[in-house]
């Protein structure tokens, strides 16, 4: 068989090619049984423009296409433009809705009897990586920002396609696990834990650079009460570390003048005491209490050498709109602030006994001068040994047996122990024996890659385990039972999910799933114009991205349906979301809390979640086509095809002069545009109602003055927002709520697809059209037992896809 493929102009949406493709491979398909006649049904539907001697198109084929493996991904696309119902054109005949089922039927059929290809080896994400050697190490640095960004596949960044490996990056790989290594041992021996204590009225130097700001101080009951809602924060000199370590950070604070319905925020940062240095935000912690009674604001975290307390006052909204002359000016009162530490005091530490074992050959060796600018005399240590050889080869045994996640075999072993011996006989010191062993390990194949086995035995599945739901190796309990051979045992496998569920470390799954569905890592990426939206602040976005995850995790505590993604009665919310929102009698911005929403509110659900129509929109304006295709791909797995290659953006007009529905209007007269318009605009227009930080309107903002002016702002009111359409299956709607309710009315498609998504995230690979009756007995598995989240993720877990039974 010869394939000619000339690359078309456009996209592969593009009505000849599909429909030349349609006509061609049908022609292929064995006749079965009861099947719809495909010859009759492309004369009707196609081959009056794709037929003949003059065929549109330049895609031919000498002999028909057979469905075998090498042809999966064509015959899949070929089901899926169907589907969509992107062909035939909405101009031309349309096939019944029993005749295109019965195709499709056939179609699946055929390629369900495809063995699939063996599921490939995949590395480590960087983010994986990380979290891997953490734990393996017992330490908190930061590796991730050592390596380059991976790539992703349909969202996600743990999926096979999107991990390559090259030499760049086996050199990153180097450079994190030399800084891993370095980080298990505490060099210096620490000073005995104190506390550094001042007063704030006792510093002049907080006054003077506060002085002169637009806000202002003044000394009230012995405190330093800043007004200004911004930069520069009050800087606390006196309490700074004199040496880098672990320490409990406390600040007095209380409000000056709040007003009744004001809850005053400060943001706490560490960095450092000179210069211009990155600054950490500790959070933001609301200020109660009085003169007599301050606000012990307390937390603990890891500072280094003069590295100092950063104050900054959030007086919400202050910074949104103009204050009026009558009200009072609220403050923040700082009385006193100290740090305690450093409170790890092991030496040796914690991680490199972890590493090192706690052998009596081992001691710490005074090396060079350190220089500590509050300390004298000071030396480095380093790690050695009387016994260099036996030591090292008990080091490196131990590591190798828990760094490979499996059972070692001795010639692996003898691998890395022979590498970090040889160093050794070459004149290294012990530890930098270790080091070069250690090192070794951490960038080793066997180290990066999963799924070493085919089909996958029981360490492979408890790896592929504890990464869904840890991003992280294994931990001792689960290698057991993986050793014990009982993992694949249904009641086994649930209570291992119960347990890691209940672990510190579900957090990474419910942040790192989250983010990558909603696309809400994205959510800093623009920034909203300040005289359209002057209410947006940083406690704002910090917020937006805790109300998602928090709902998440509410929903798998609970076990709750699904559908409440869709549309729930419920939020998770703190004081600055609701005011958002427009919800009342919500107090405290620190604190989020499960709220019932009030009886016809139209919140409830991601879908009106001001993460997902932040990620969704640009800085100063929405677009229904971004926003319509985010609904499709995420909520409904209906993704549609990039545009054709020319054919520019639709930008909205900030003017307010021209609705964006009057542009798209316009856009949709072409055919060619309107065939993937017809299903992205519908959903997009529903959530115009919401603009580009999530807040509800019924009219646009502007900067030009076509509409009255909005008090206390630099904007205008611009023309009404139409958020009604008409779906692709015909059925109209007025507004979001009416929208909303036709997609409750799909739960099947939406926990499909987020079922799908679930098994390409916890698999790392996607998951291909033959093996799409998987994805239906899990989707069914969940429909008898409430649709919850929880029961979803068990029924992932215990799916053939994910057990590797299908040979994936």
């Amino acid at each position: 068989m010869t394939l000619c493929w000339k690359q078309p102009h456009g996209y592969f949406g593009m009505k000849w090619t599909w429909l030349l493709l349609w006509m061609i491979l049908a022609s292929s398909l064995p006749a079965a049984e009861g099947a719809v006649d495909r010859q009759r049904f492309f004369a009707d539907h196609c081959i009056r423009c794709h037929g003949g001697d003059n065929p549109e198109g330049e895609l031919r084929f000498d002999l028909p296409l057979e469905i075998v493996r090498e042809n999966l991904d064509l015959w899949s696309a070929v089901a899926s433009v169907l589907e969509r119902s992107a062909m035939p054109p909405a101009d031309e005949p349309q096939p019944s809705l029993a005749d295109k089922a019965e195709f499709l039927s056939d179609l699946n059929t055929q390629l369900n009897r495809i063995d699939p290809p063996p599921g490939p080896r995949r590395r480590l994400s960087r983010r994986e990586y990380e979290y891997t050697v953490q734990d393996l190490l017992g330490i908190e640095t930061s590796l991730s920002e050592l390596l380059p960004e991976d790539g992703t596949v349909q969202g996600f960044d743990n999926v096979s396609g999107g991990l390559d490996i090259s030499s760049i990056l086996l050199e990153r790989y180097l450079e994190a696990a030399d800084v891993a290594f370095e980080s298990t041992i505490r060099r210096i021996k620490p000073l005995p834990s104190a506390i550094r204590h001042i007063d704030l009225m006792d510093q002049k130097e907080n006054v003077d650079s506060v002085k002169g700001n637009k806000g202002g101080v003044i000394e009230s009951a012995g405190a330093f009460v800043d007004f200004t809602p911004g930069w520069p924060p009050a800087r606390v000199d006196g309490a700074h570390p004199i040496e880098a370590g672990l320490y409990r950070c406390r600040v007095a604070v209380w409000p000056v003048d709040p007003g009744p319905q004001r809850t005053l925020t400060v943001a706490v940062f560490t960095g450092p005491l000179f210069g211009d240095g990155k600054r950490v935000l500790q959070g933001f912690f609301d200020v109660t209490g009085s003169p007599d009674q301050p606000r012990i604001i307390e937390f603990t975290t890891h500072m280094d050498e003069l590295h100092a307390l950063h104050i900054l006052p959030w007086i919400y909204p202050e910074h949104v709109t103009w204050r009026d002359k009558e009200e009072s000016r609220p403050g923040v009162a700082i009385s006193w602030a100290e740090t305690e530490g450093p409170l790890d005091q092991e030496f040796p530490s914690e991680s490199q006994q972890r590493l090192f074992g706690s052998s009596e050959s081992l001691s710490m060796q005074e090396g060079e001068s350190v220089y500590i600018r509050h300390r004298r005399g000071v030396r480095s240590h380093f790690v050695d040994s009387t016994t260099p050889a036996e030591d090292l080869e008990r080091i490196m045994r131990d590591f190798v047996t828990r760094a490979m996640r499996r059972p070692t075999p001795e010639p692996l072993v003898e691998q890395f122990t022979n590498l970090a011996q040889a160093r050794l006989a070459q004149g290294s010191t012990f530890e930098q024996a270790v080091r070069a062993g250690v090192t070794a390990v951490l960038c080793s194949p066997h180290f990066l890659l999963l799924n070493q086995s085919s089909p996958l035995d029981d360490y492979d599945l408890a790896c592929r385990l504890s990464y869904f739901l840890w991003s992280s190796m294994p931990d001792s309990d689960l290698m057991d039972v993986a050793a014990q051979g009982k993992l694949r045992e249904p009641q086994v496998l649930h209570e291992q999910v119960e347990r890691l569920l209940a672990d510190a470390r579900s957090i990474r799954f419910v942040n790192a799933f989250t983010d990558q569905w909603l696309d809400l890592q994205e959510i800093e990426f623009t920034s909203p114009d300040k005289k359209l939206y002057p209410e947006f602040d940083d406690l704002l976005l910090r917020s937006m991205v805790q109300e998602t995850h928090g709902f998440f995790q509410h929903m798998l505590d609970h076990d709750l349906d699904v559908m409440n993604f869709v549309h729930s009665d419920f939020a998770y919310l703190n004081q600055r979301m609701a005011e958002h929102y427009g919800i009342p009698g919500i107090s405290g911005h620190e604190q989020f809390r499960i709220v019932q929403l009030p009886q016809g509110s139209v919140r409830g659900g991601i879908l009106t979640h001001a993460s997902v129509l932040k990620v969704t929109a640009n800085g100063t304006s929405t677009s229904p086509v971004i926003r319509g295709n985010w609904v499709l791909e995420k909520l409904l797995a209906r993704p549609t095809p990039p545009p054709p290659s020319g054919v520019p953006a639709v930008e909205p007009d900030i003017r307010g002069t021209t609705t964006i529905r009057e542009q798209l209007d316009a856009h949709r007269q072409d055919a060619s545009c309107n065939r993937c318009h017809q299903h992205i605009d519908p959903p997009g227009f529903a959530l115009e109602e919401f603009d580009v930080i999530g807040g509800h309107r019924t009219r646009y903002r502007s900067l030009q003055g076509r509409g009255p002016k909005i008090p206390k702002t630099n904007y205008f009111a611009g023309p009404e927002v139409d958020s009604s359409g008409c779906l692709w299956n015909g059925r109209p709607f007025a507004d979001f709520v009416e929208f909303r309710n036709q997609l409750l009315e799909e739960p099947e498609a939406v926990v499909r697809s987020l079922a799908e998504k679930l098994l390409v995230y916890a698999c790392g690979q996607p998951i291909p059209r033959n093996r799409r009756d998987e994805i239906e007995q899990v989707v069914q598995e969940v429909a008898g037992s409430g649709r919850g989240l929880r029961s979803l993720i068990h029924a992932v877990v215990q799916s053939k896809l994910f057990l590797g039974t299908d040979g994936r």
